[in-house]
């Protein structure tokens, strides 16, 4: 592979892992990742995940995970042509990332040869069969990763329920509805209620954080995870409060569902709204 002149090889004590260190060139179209968590059951993995939701591990994260060398992960990636993408890690390194269902794959191989018994987990045939489906078939994830430069999310998902409000003739709202009562919006539904580019929430760019912070948004993001008619689905969330900010701002740069949306809000608020779409629900 031909890369950059920007990107350079970095010493690494093995140097199968493949990791490059790079400066900062925002004209690379390979993309940047955040740290995450890739969780089954009541375990978890280490990952990194991309902006638009999809989760990958390096291979010394792989290697945890089915209890191999990393060469092992590797040659067995690389002799089967396996799926793999080449991504940014938080730590300003190129490295070339393997996708949860790549790992499934390896994973099924292992079970096949029967060379996962002295594995960690200590998982039966069927378990081992249960979480090599959830690597090939991730849950449907709505992931739109807000600005790392300003938004922190630190805590484990949160189990929401989903409701539909209406707001005016042609725009309509999905709520979250916590366990604790609090009212919450996805960065994507938040957005595609007023037709605004998720650019804007996933710029990077220590530029944009400042712009989040004039406006006094909140820095904690909430995950919830919730059931649609879709399936299961995972969101970054934000509080009506921030909301509000966010489509005041749009509104202030002329977008007109913005302007719809505030309007809608302020003959009745939101909380109203859900409150009426449960008790007819009752």
């Amino acid at each position: 592979m031909n890369l950059p002149k920007t990107i350079k090889q970095k010493q690494t004590a093995n140097s199968r892992d493949c990791a490059k260190t790079i400066s900062l060139n925002y004209n690379l179209k390979i993309p940047k990742t955040t740290v995450s968590i890739w969780r089954w059951k009541q375990n978890s993995w280490a990952a990194y995940q991309l902006p638009d939701g999809t989760k990958v591990m390096s291979a010394r994260q792989a290697a945890r995970l089915v209890g191999q060398p990393n060469t092992d992960v590797i040659d067995f990636m690389q002799s089967n042509n396996l799926e793999t993408i080449n991504v940014i890690i938080p730590s300003k390194v190129f490295i070339n990332a393997i996708t949860l269902s790549s790992i499934a794959i390896y994973l099924r191989h292992l079970l096949e040869e029967n060379k996962l018994q002295r594995n960690r987990l200590s998982l039966c045939r069927e378990e081992w069969e249960e979480l090599i489906d959830a690597l090939a078939n991730p849950l449907s994830e709505e992931y739109l990763t807000p600005n790392p430069c300003f938004f922190i999310s630190n805590c484990p998902p949160v189990k929401a329920n989903a409701t539909q409000i209406q707001l005016e003739d042609n725009v309509t709202l999905e709520v979250l509805v916590l366990q604790t009562g609090e009212y919450r919006i996805s960065c994507t539904e938040g957005l595609h209620c007023i037709q605004a580019n998720p650019e804007w929430l996933m710029n990077t760019s220590p530029k944009k954080a400042k712009v989040f912070s004039k406006m006094k948004l909140s820095h904690q993001t909430v995950e919830c995870r919730f059931v649609t008619e879709q399936g299961i689905r995972q969101a970054y969330t934000f509080g009506c409060n921030d909301w509000l900010s966010i489509w005041e701002y749009f509104a202030k740069k002329g977008n007109k569902r913005a302007i719809t949306v505030l309007k809608a809000c302020a003959k009745e608020n939101i909380s109203v709204r859900v409150e009426k779409v449960l008790s007819r629900s009752c």
